[in-house]
């Protein structure tokens, strides 16, 4: 069957299908289904970051839903953080810390967010940062299309760089690694290696944990509009308050969810709260939230927490797969 002019199906310059040529008649197979449907935004946030201007005493980032997030810089380098292009899918105890802390044999994990971001699109794509190793922040789609498509380098703590090197073929001379303590400058962004505590991650694919500085690391971009602090999947740890002490913060975001009886897998609404007052910081967005049907949460009950127990001194900002975020305006 071929088609003439009329019946090709039409995309604008974000990406997205006029919706009009979506019922022609014209051939159609399972591989141009996944095409045309995936991701389920195209190309439309892809070309929002790219065509943004992060205003001077500004800072900007965009959730991409779970554990993902995107931000530029004013200079205009684009970076990642812990981008998650990857299906549903399951782990079992031979490698899941999770299922060691719980005794489960077998996690299913049924992705709940869409798939706002298409990696293979970015026209600029500096850095790519990863906080640990698990497979839902060290992902393996993102890393083929960053390694695929741009120079970006690859920046995680010595495990993962270690597996991305080993498992995943990314080169040496791309891969920076997170030490505690340490920073990394592109263009006009710094960004800051501090401390992590993610329990669950020391335990993951070891039979002894690990300790916390070869696995994690929190990351702190420092913007014109304030201090980003990114600090993945981890619990509440006393260790915070050095941290909060040590570095200043103005926005932070880590993993939220609830735990059904028998496991500790995302921090709860209370654990943020307390995450949030050892780092002194000013706004507390969770993430991950979303991302899981196991461990879905609903972000009204943290908001509920902050107000009453923060009287003023921190405030929750809770944002949809998709929403840019910009600091200090919002």
């Amino acid at each position: 069957m071929e088609m003439s002019e009329d019946q090709v199906i039409k995309y604008d310059e974000m990406g997205v299908i006029d919706g009009s040529t979506v019922g022609l008649g014209r051939p159609m197979d399972r591989d141009i289904w996944l095409k045309e449907v995936f991701p389920e935004w195209g190309t439309f946030l892809n070309y929002e970051i790219e065509n943004f201007k992060v205003e001077e005493g500004k800072g900007a980032c965009w959730y991409l839903g779970g554990p993902s997030y995107a931000m530029k810089s004013r200079a205009g380098a684009v970076f990642t953080i812990d981008l998650y292009a990857g299906p549903s899918l399951f782990t079992d105890r031979s490698y899941c810390g999770v299922c060691k802390q719980s005794g489960a044999e077998k996690i299913h994990w049924m992705r709940v967010n869409p798939h706002v971001i298409d990696p293979w699109k970015f026209k600029r794509w500096d850095a790519v940062f990863i906080t640990h190793q698990h497979q839902d922040h060290m992902d393996f789609y993102t890393i083929q299309a960053a390694l695929q498509t741009s120079n970006a380098k690859f920046v995680a703590p010595p495990k993962a760089a270690h597996m991305m090197k080993t498992n995943m073929g990314v080169p040496e001379d791309r891969i920076i690694v997170a030490e505690w303590g340490k920073s990394i400058k592109f263009e006009d962004m710094e960004v800051v290696f501090a401390p992590n505590f993610d329990v669950t991650v020391i335990h993951t694919g070891v039979d002894t944990p690990m300790p916390f500085k070869e696995c994690t690391v929190t990351y702190i971009f420092k913007t014109e509009g304030g201090n980003f602090a990114f600090l993945g999947d981890t619990h509440y740890h006393n260790g915070y308050k050095m941290v909060g002490d040590e570095y200043e913060i103005d926005m932070m975001t880590v993993n939220m969810g609830n735990n059904a009886p028998g496991y500790t897998d995302k921090a709860s609404p209370w654990d943020l709260w307390r995450i949030g007052e050892a780092l002194n910081t000013k706004v507390l967005i969770p993430m991950h939230w979303d991302n899981w049907a196991n461990c879905y949460e609903y972000p009204d009950l943290l908001e509920y927490i902050v107000e009453k127990k923060g009287k003023g001194k921190i405030k929750t900002v809770v944002l949809l797969p998709g929403a840019r975020y910009v600091h200090p305006d919002d």
